[in-house]
């Protein structure tokens, strides 16, 4: 996987012709491949000495299709208005923030308007979305976080109520976040509205190899039922958080830390309707944690493939699915 730094990605994508061909040597290292049918056979358009049809610079023709396609095509940044080279640089200085990129810092830095940047991040987000789909195995460690529903602090709001009353409508304003993870390996988490036993089952049954794994997780009521479909370890946080044996949580812990810090310290308020982005864009850099900057890009870039089609949704007027 190609090293690159930012440096070099500003002098790469001085103008589209060179972040087009930056964009074709990561996402197809081993040739052009048509995103419509998948063959690798396929020409580049170049125009004939006769004719008097413009051909746009980065133009492919499938042999097998015979369809025409280009290196954004199949991607998030297809039928962008965006030049390409910004995409670009959007992408490698979300893949290098360890803690996020706000839509304002990337309307500020690339020189696009708010809305534009907002919508960009949200595309490169998918981009980091984990589409494996391989389930994880070995050790791992299970565990829920709720995110967002700080209690009240004015006074005017705290009037005739007691601190439990106030602990309990911040409790119920939270957003509760599954995760699982892969001792030394992977992470993956979820929003999961109205957490119960049976949805922590259903999420660990998607997302485990439960014959060739051991779960280990605290003593949250929430686990009792998980001994029938894996073996299970528990961890009592009343008494110890590491055990002699090496039974802990302290992994997935350190993963929920990581999460918390990019959404109160980079993007302060996050709809409970995007959270399972944010989610996403912390699980990709936490997996690609042992990855420079460079090869972050690559993997982000490489991993661009698909649409966002709840933004259509709301272009008519639908609201977005709640994770």
């Amino acid at each position: 996987m190609e090293t690159i730094n930012f440096a070099e990605i500003a002098e790469r994508l001085g103008d589209e012709d060179k972040a087009r061909e930056l964009a074709e040597r990561l996402r197809w290292p081993s040739g052009p491949v048509c995103p419509r049918c998948g063959a690798v056979e396929a020409y580049k358009l170049t125009p004939k000495p006769t004719s008097k049809r413009p051909v746009r610079p980065g133009v492919y023709k499938c042999k097998a299709c015979r369809r025409q396609f280009s290196v954004s095509v199949g991607t998030v940044f297809e039928d962008s208005h965006i030049p390409l080279r910004k995409w670009m640089m959007a992408i490698y200085l979300m893949c290098s923030s360890k803690k996020g990129m706000s839509a304002h810092q990337l309307h500020r830095s690339l020189g696009v308007t708010y809305r534009s940047a907002w919508f960009m991040a949200h595309r490169i987000r998918y981009a980091m979305k984990d589409k494996s789909g391989g389930p994880l195995a070995g050790m791992l460690e299970a565990d829920e976080t709720y995110v967002g529903g700080k209690p009240r602090r004015h006074p005017s709001k705290r009037a005739g109520r007691s601190q439990r009353d106030i602990q309990r409508e911040s409790y119920q304003n939270k957003v509760p976040v599954f995760g699982v993870l892969e001792r030394g390996g992977r992470v993956r988490a979820m929003p999961i509205k109205g957490i119960s036993k049976m949805r922590v089952i259903k999420a660990l049954t998607e997302n485990v190899d439960t014959e060739r794994s051991t779960l280990v997780t605290d003593e949250s009521p929430l686990y009792g039922d998980v001994k029938v479909m894996i073996p299970h370890r528990t961890v009592k946080h009343a008494e110890t958080y590491v055990t002699g044996d090496g039974i802990h949580t302290q992994g997935i812990e350190n993963f929920w830390s990581l999460l918390k810090r990019a959404l109160i310290g980079t993007y302060h308020h996050v709809g409970v309707d995007y959270l399972d982005q944010y989610v996403d864009e912390a699980a990709f850099k936490y997996n690609t944690r042992k990855l420079s900057d460079g090869e972050r890009f690559a993997s982000a870039l490489q991993n661009s493939r698909g649409r966002l089609t709840w933004f259509f949704a709301e272009a008519q007027g639908e609201s977005p699915a709640a994770p």
